[in-house]
């Protein structure tokens, strides 16, 4: 007997003996609950508040503190715990499988300029701690790009089922969202880290309607606009996992593009709205395309989902247009004048930063307190290359250009993968006019962009047969073959 058959037939190679084999139920277990602490994690630290200086799922049951800015110490709680048990358990059910060897786990495209930013983050840390650093900063790096590095690693190797999560969060945060603006008042869910929301309370992110002072949807986040980067890379993800298999989960799908992009209207975040319609365009390419030319069309976003998002957006401008007016026109009303005023300000800080220390930056961590030395009112600039610049040197922003436009730069990226470049475009360019997507500092953001970047990995390994085949590919089809 010769070729493939021969192969299937013969002695196995590296069999086990009978009573070492690896148990299958155990693994099957394990695997089980790594997904469920997976899920659970996600849920709760995305479709909560995230911040633990303000509440919510990461200070339940305190188990320990962890530094800060300002000398405070933070509470940190049982739910930490989940991905260390979703660890443990993950990698102990591909030992007892004997599927170690198989993880994927070297950098490719996606994931290169994450590394050596990561990198350049770790040997500025390195530097700070030569003329003396705190351990708070090197503990809140650490943490930060292990959970990026998990949330990547396992996606990208178990392919878990996200839609059902993502579908969770976006409606978790949206019905809280459009219950705020709708009320004009928070719903006490300080156990979910909800702030007290009183739009007469100064402080609090508002718009003028009528000469009234109207309250943003905040949802269970710190702020609208970050409640707004979450809710864009959700809907946009959720294109970016393929086409519905059936119509029950295509009908759960169109409910949450409506509801989440009306819980988006009402955070009313400019930037976070024109990077949502830049994702939607990019991801209406290819269905425009196969519609011209009469082709069937298997793009995941259907008719019927569009005319749904079509729908909301007129609803809504027909209900609260005056107010879009006033967030997006009216720029001379006190509130929009001073937070553009205060962004101007900051640029220029940032700026100063940059020219002052073009190689080094000033430290990671440390942009607040070097800022503050020219300008006690300093905040965060809301721009995060110029950010990265000011902290890393001048390198960090050339890096994130490359983690901006390296992974997309393929054949079929506006295409086949339209999907998943809207989704890392847009993603990446909500850094541009906000503080957020920081993958360095940002436990949320850390969290999203593990997802955004396994997911754009996964359409990478998808275009390997345009590449030249292996030679032991070519080896193997000859053997086939009978070669």
């Amino acid at each position: 007997m010769s070729g493939i058959d021969g192969v299937l037939s013969g002695p196995p190679i590296l069999a086990y003996p009978a009573q070492k084999m690896p148990p299958p139920r155990a693994a099957g277990l394990l695997a089980l609950a790594a997904q469920h602490s997976f899920a659970l994690y996600l849920i709760l630290l995305l479709g909560g508040n995230s911040m633990a200086a303000s509440g919510g799922p990461l200070t339940w049951l305190p188990l320990w503190r962890l530094p800060a800015t300002g000398g405070q110490w933070l509470p940190v709680g049982v739910v930490s715990l989940l991905p260390l048990l979703s660890i443990a358990t993950w990698l102990g059910s591909r030992a007892l499988s004997n599927g170690l060897r198989t993880l994927a786990w070297r950098p490719d495209r996606v994931s290169w300029p994450l590394v050596v930013l990561a990198g350049l983050a770790l040997l500025n840390i390195l530097w700070q701690c030569g003329r003396g650093c705190t351990i708070g900063s090197a503990a809140r790096l650490v943490l930060v790009l292990a959970q990026w590095v998990w949330v990547y690693q396992y996606v990208r190797n178990e392919r878990p089922p996200l839609f059902g999560i993502v579908i969770v969060i976006i409606l978790i945060q949206s019905a809280v969202a459009l219950t705020q603006f709708g009320f004009q008042r928070d719903l006490g869910l300080r156990l979910l880290g909800e702030p007290p929301l009183d739009p007469a309370i100064p402080g609090i992110s508002v718009v003028m309607r009528d000469g009234q002072r109207w309250l943003r949807g905040y949802g269970l986040t710190a702020h609208p606009n970050v409640l707004a980067g979450t809710l864009v890379t959700l809907l946009l993800m959720l294109p970016a996992l393929g086409r519905p298999a059936t119509a029950v989960r295509r009908a759960v799908m169109t409910l949450a593009l409506a509801v989440g992009s009306a819980a988006l209207f009402a955070t009313l975040a400019r930037w976070a709205a024109v990077c949502f319609a830049l994702g939607l365009a990019i991801n209406a390419l290819p269905w425009l395309r196969r519609t011209w030319q009469r082709q069937p069309s298997s793009t995941p976003l259907d008719g019927r989902m569009w005319l749904s998002l079509a729908l909301t957006a007129c609803l809504l401008l027909a209900v609260y247009g005056d107010t879009v007016v006033g967030r997006a026109v009216n720029l001379e009303t006190p509130v929009e004048s001073r937070s553009l005023w205060e962004r101007d300000r900051d640029t220029r800080l940032a700026l100063r930063l940059v020219a002052e220390h073009p190689v080094t930056g000033v430290g990671l961590g440390q942009y607040l307190p070097a800022a503050r030395r020219y300008d006690n009112w300093a905040e965060l600039v809301h721009n995060v290359p110029l950010w990265l610049a000011a902290e890393l040197g001048v390198a960090a922003a050339f890096v994130w250009l490359w983690l901006l436009l390296g992974p997309v730069w393929r054949r079929g990226a506006f295409d086949r993968f339209a999907p998943q470049t809207a989704l890392w475009l847009s993603f990446w360019l909500l850094g541009l006019l906000q503080p957020a997507p920081h993958p360095l500092l940002d436990l949320r953001s850390a969290l999203l962009t593990g997802l955004v970047a396994a997911l754009l990995s996964a359409s990478v390994s998808q275009d390997l047969p345009d590449s030249p085949p292996s030679d032991n590919i070519v080896r193997l089809s000859k053997f086939i073959r009978g070669g």
